[in-house]
């Protein structure tokens, strides 16, 4: 964190106020300058489970793919008619939407996620050849509560365990907008061992009245991965803080690991929040099926699992 840099009176996730001592919050280390050491970007990422790159994608291209996204929302009615289109502000009331087919009509996007620098950085970051899912995560986040914290590996863990998330903010997002915070160190905690094997498309078998999640104890009642919906108790549980940018900005690039813990800060404000997950892994290691192909077919019954609880 920053001396220079001033923490803010309050902030919420969630609804819940975040505890912002300086042991239970703070702002990322910019691991930009070890792109050119990969060995000490891979040391980096094996210790805290995520690198933050400031400024390390082409800005330009993150104009346009954000500019073209703001066309797309508009089309589908999700922005405020009366307000100018590049400005994102929500329409009112907010009616979230799932939008991750905008990528197949979004071309400058396609090529900031799945070329060029993008591809360059991940090829460092796992020291080999890389693929990526086909399946690209669109996040279109109206004024509302945050993600709830959890780990990717709940939803895509049938691959190899060396598959990463890349978090791509595609617009200025300051802390009132909800950008996503990780947990350093957290993909190495021993008692989440059980949640990070769990699967969101498994069930129980031998008790039908049962959720496979409820066996692990630490996943929601729901069945939908998420740990908790209190990020601020599940910080004081674990002890580690969680971690943010104090505005993200077009270029920054923020990936982590498939067992670390992450979340995001309510949106406060009334723009729509812009970004986007995509995912990469080696490309000699398996991929999770569910993500991969000209159609993915993601959380699907045809791929729910049965297993013994």
């Amino acid at each position: 964190m920053s001396a220079a840099t001033t923490i803010p009176p309050s902030l919420m996730s969630l609804g819940h106020p975040l505890d912002l001592s300086p042991d239970c919050f703070g702002w990322f280390v910019d691991s930009t300058p070890l792109l050119d050491n990969p060995p000490a970007l891979r040391e980096r990422f094996a210790e805290d489970g995520y690198v933050f790159l400031a400024g390390a994608l082409d800005g330009q291209l993150v104009d346009q793919s954000r500019e073209r996204m703001l066309e797309q929302l508009h089309e589908l009615g999700m922005l405020a008619p009366a307000a100018p289109i590049t400005d994102g502000i929500a329409r009112t009331p907010w009616q979230p939407q799932s939008v991750h087919k905008l990528i197949h009509t979004n071309e400058p996007l396609r090529r900031l996620l799945y070329s060029g620098r993008m591809l360059e950085i991940h090829q460092l970051l796992a020291g080999s050849p890389i693929r990526h899912f086909d399946f690209t995560w669109i996040r279109a986040i109206g004024p509302g509560r945050g993600t709830a914290p959890h780990a990717d590996a709940v939803y895509m863990n049938r691959g190899t365990r060396r598959l990463v998330t890349a978090w791509t903010p595609l617009m200025e997002i300051p802390l009132h907008i909800g950008g996503l915070m990780v947990m350093p160190g957290s993909h190495r905690i021993q008692r989440l061992r059980k949640y990070f094997a769990y699967d969101v498309d498994s069930y129980c078998e031998n008790r039908p009245d049962r959720a496979a999640e409820d066996v692990h104890g630490w996943v929601g009642p729901l069945g939908d991965g998420k740990l908790t919906e209190n990020p601020a108790l599940l910080q004081k549980g674990i002890g580690l803080p969680w971690l943010t940018a104090e505005t993200y900005r077009p270029g920054d690039l923020l990936i982590f690991s498939l067992q670390t813990l992450h979340a995001s800060l309510d949106n406060t404000s009334n723009r729509v929040r812009l970004s986007t997950d995509s995912r990469y892994q080696p490309a000699d290691e398996p991929a999770d099926p569910r993500w991969i192909g000209p159609n993915p077919t993601g959380h699907s019954v045809e791929n729910r699992r049965a297993m013994i609880c």
